[in-house]
């Protein structure tokens, strides 16, 4: 799920709030994108939003919006540490299959099709 006005405008209505325009250009920016390959829930989406406007309330929160390339950068970014960690995790997957095959081989016979012939 990603951000919408409707929702948005929800929250605050529920909150009996209002939302000022810098802050909700930085939400809509924030929250345009699902972070592959997750998925945000509306509960997701409340609560941290909820803790967004605290911070911006308490005047710590950064809402200067990266430009559009930038974003887009940030993206390429966390997809490709997301590749590279998932690509570890295949060798690491691959290194142990390889091994628990050698033991297999050591006591027993293993066919063409990987299945184990005892003796």
């Amino acid at each position: 799920m990603t951000l919408t006005k409707k929702f948005l405008n929800e929250m605050f209505r529920i909150w009996g709030d209002n939302i000022d325009k810098p802050l909700e250009t930085y939400l809509m920016a924030a929250y345009e994108e699902e972070p592959f390959p997750y998925e945000w829930s509306e509960q997701d989406l409340y609560e941290q939003i909820r803790k967004l406007i605290f911070q911006y309330e308490d005047g710590i929160l950064d809402i200067s919006i990266p430009s559009y390339q930038e974003r887009q950068r940030m993206r390429y970014d966390a997809l490709k540490d997301s590749y590279l960690e998932l690509l570890r995790e295949s060798i690491e997957l691959r290194d142990t299959i390889s091994s628990a095959a050698e033991l297999l081989g050591k006591n027993n016979r293993i066919s063409g099709d990987g299945s184990v012939i005892h003796h």
